[in-house]
């Protein structure tokens, strides 16, 4: 089996992605239960449970291929995009799921890779390996997606590159809602000067 590439609509797009199943991940289950958080508000949990329910069992097979084991080099992806987005909807796994996100950037050193994450735990264990697998190639940048909505962080945690915030009032320094990501791409570069990405809750 290949990994099922997606092409994102609404906000995203016309921005490609991997996409897991949110709804069999056990650290979505868990954060989904907290209503404080931008989880318990889920938009992933929403669409797949309705009009997108058409896509639960292809991410369902991209979260196993994905976490199970390393995918070899041969049947890892060819991305043909100058940016490319891991998760748009799902989360990490585990350990292995983060190094096959590392070797499909490694295999595709022409596009621009930003993955959003709430596993600290897994990209601080990833970042302290020693082993070469865990080495994080420069075409990726790690965005930190704070679950907890109105306490914006101005800079991002240890090992992440940026971080993304979700706001529940407007706020002037709301800097992502009503653009779209293909044309503002200040999450796909590390030269944008914006570290801190500011989103008003949908």
């Amino acid at each position: 089996m290949k990994i099922k590439l997606s092409v994102m609509s609404g906000k995203l797009d016309g921005v490609g992605a991997i996409n897991t199943n949110t709804l069999s991940n056990p650290h979505c289950i868990t954060m989904h239960s907290n209503k404080r958080t931008i989880c318990g508000n889920c938009y992933s949990f929403k669409m797949l449970k309705t009009y997108r329910s058409n896509c639960v069992d292809a991410w369902e097979r991209n979260s196993q291929l994905l976490s199970n084991s390393l995918i070899p080099v041969d049947d890892l992806p060819i991305i043909n995009a100058h940016s490319f987005r891991f998760h748009g909807h799902g989360e990490l796994i585990n350990k292995t799921h983060y190094l096959n996100f590392l070797r499909i950037a490694r295999k595709n050193p022409a596009s621009t890779f930003a993955l959003w994450t709430k596993r600290k735990d897994i990209i601080r264990a990833a970042e302290k390996s020693i082993d070469p697998a865990a080495t994080r190639p420069d075409n990726l940048i790690l965005i930190f997606s704070n679950p907890i909505k109105d306490r914006v962080l101005k800079s991002p945690p240890k090992y992440f590159d940026k971080v993304f915030n979700n706001i529940t009032k407007p706020n002037p320094a709301d800097n992502c809602s009503g653009r779209k990501c293909i044309d503002c791409r200040q999450c796909y570069s590390l030269t944008s000067g914006v570290d801190s990405i500011i989103e008003l809750e949908k």
